[in-house]
């Protein structure tokens, strides 16, 4: 499955995600994930790699871990995920525990292996996480309004 475009949000529940057979008989890409798109995965089975880039993002919702480019855990229903998920320009992994499933260890990203309740925000966030800046459009239009003011008044 490809997810490509801002604005676009993918929820997934459940289901089996085959990538193509390739000329070597791997996996392909079981969801490729671009260009600002988002992925929520709150279920599923998925046989072949995980792609995410150009600020494209997937959160896994239940009890997981990343270990370099491997995520595994399980989901609330019980299902196991056991993935690699590959990052790039941008791409981003985010591992959110949920109030009906008790983990065992909080979500954690290597290389730390300490457990974190988040090393990343747990909580999407717009703009990645950045902090917004005042619009140079809003700066022009309050200089032109001083600037009237100043010949007018």
């Amino acid at each position: 499955m490809k997810v490509n475009g801002f604005g676009t949000t993918v929820v997934i529940r459940g289901g089996t995600f085959r990538g193509g057979k390739g000329s070597t008989d791997d996996d392909g890409l079981s969801v490729h994930v671009l260009n600002s798109a988002n992925v929520d995965v709150r279920g599923g089975s998925f046989l072949g790699d995980m792609k995410v880039e150009r600020y494209g993002q997937v959160r896994f919702y239940g009890c997981f871990r990343k270990n370099g480019t491997k995520v595994t855990g399980v989901f609330a229903d019980d299902s196991e995920l056991d993935l690699t998920v590959r990052t790039y320009l941008g791409g981003e992994v985010m591992l959110i525990p949920v109030s009906e499933q008790e983990c065992e260890t909080a979500p954690s990203v290597s290389p730390t292996n300490f457990p974190t309740l988040s090393s990343q925000p747990s909580v999407p966030r717009p703009n990645h996480g950045h902090k917004t800046r005042v619009s140079y459009g809003l700066i022009l239009g309050a200089s032109v309004l001083v600037s009237m003011h100043e010949m007018w008044g």
